[in-house]
């Protein structure tokens, strides 16, 4: 079955009512989701998750107990589990969501509660990542979300043979055009904005006939059992 590429644009232009989240793709034990944010959401927090906020399209104010953040396209921030948080928008901003799916029983004994001595919560630009990357295919880590690290990676030119994973493997295209090949399907072709998920266990090149930039999801640690 070829694979299905996922285009964030034309899912965003479906959401009409703010701060509607719409799922669209898991890794494991994550969720990849879209919101639209448009004004402002009341305060709240999640004991058992922490949430990662990457601004697709727009600007975003993220208020947390632990400090004030404004993202704007391509800049992140994650609010760790248990910090009270809300976000808000004079525009309509496009929101990437990262978070577990898998909460309560598996996560037991992991809850933590925001304290007066936790340091701030600190953004992160891709634009200065970027700068530090290097050679093609090098990965730089973003952030974290649980037990998978986000990677920032600059495609140029054919990549070495990705190893297979034993979860879906995400890719998410940022800017350029990466074209995604496994054995015996046509590749699939994503521009700016366009995700894909390789199957488990399914071995792949990346190739980009431009400079381009994509994000990844990593297990940090071996998979138990």
């Amino acid at each position: 079955m070829p694979l299905e590429v996922i285009s964030l644009n034309a899912a965003a232009d479906k959401i009409q009512r703010p701060f509607s989240v719409v799922p669209l793709a898991s890794v494991a034990d994550l969720s990849l989701s879209l919101y639209m944010c448009q004004g402002q959401i009341n305060w709240h927090r999640h004991p058992d998750e922490d949430e990662l906020f990457l601004v697709h399209e727009g600007v975003v104010q993220l208020d947390t107990e632990r400090g004030r953040l404004t993202l704007h396209s391509e800049e992140l921030a994650v609010v760790p589990k248990g910090v009270g948080h809300r976000s808000g928008s004079q525009l309509r901003s496009i929101v990437i969501l990262i978070r577990p799916t898998v909460l309560a029983d598996r996560k037991n004994g992991q809850r933590h509660f925001a304290l007066d001595t936790d340091p701030p919560i600190e953004k992160v630009r891709f634009a200065r990542v970027q700068a530090t990357l290097g050679a093609a295919y090098r990965a730089a880590v973003v952030a974290q979300v649980e037990d998978f690290e986000l990677l920032l990676i600059r495609a140029e030119g054919e990549s070495p043979p990705q190893p297979a994973a034993e979860y879906h493997q995400l890719w998410l295209a940022l800017r350029g055009h990466v074209a995604i090949s496994v054995p015996g399907q046509p590749p699939a072709n994503l521009a700016a904005g366009d995700l894909v998920r390789v199957p488990p266990g399914t071995p792949h090149t990346l190739s980009a006939t431009q400079p381009s930039l994509l994000l990844t999801l990593a297990r940090t640690t071996p998979t138990e059992g």
